[in-house]
């Protein structure tokens, strides 16, 4: 998931996760008046849609971190192999000048 999608999803969700009573209290308005579930049932079902919601949230954040440190991976990767092929290069001018020097 793109690093902007998965910030503006978590943003979301914890702007809704600000006022939990309202938003158990919606859902379960909405679940007795289009479904016909019982006021209990209705508020137990807002509580475990709420609960889902914030695990997914915190998957968001993990997601967020493994994609964090898999990128600055990348990069050190890239980094180190630069490194190499420029360490290998000066090694054979090394090896080029030991030689003309032998001569």
């Amino acid at each position: 998931m793109k690093p902007s999608l998965n910030m503006l999803l978590k943003m979301g969700i914890v702007a809704g996760l600000h006022e939990r009573e309202v938003i158990i209290d919606k859902i379960s308005d909405v679940l007795q008046q289009r479904m016909g579930t019982d006021p209990e049932k209705a508020q137990k079902i807002g509580e475990q849609i709420l609960q889902g919601l914030e695990t997914f949230k915190e998957q968001l954040t993990i997601d967020q971190l493994i994609d964090g440190l898999t990128r600055n991976d990348d990069v050190l990767t890239n980094k180190l192999d630069e490194l190499t092929k420029a360490i290998n290069r000066l090694n054979d001018q090394l090896d080029k000048m030991n030689a003309a020097n032998e001569k």
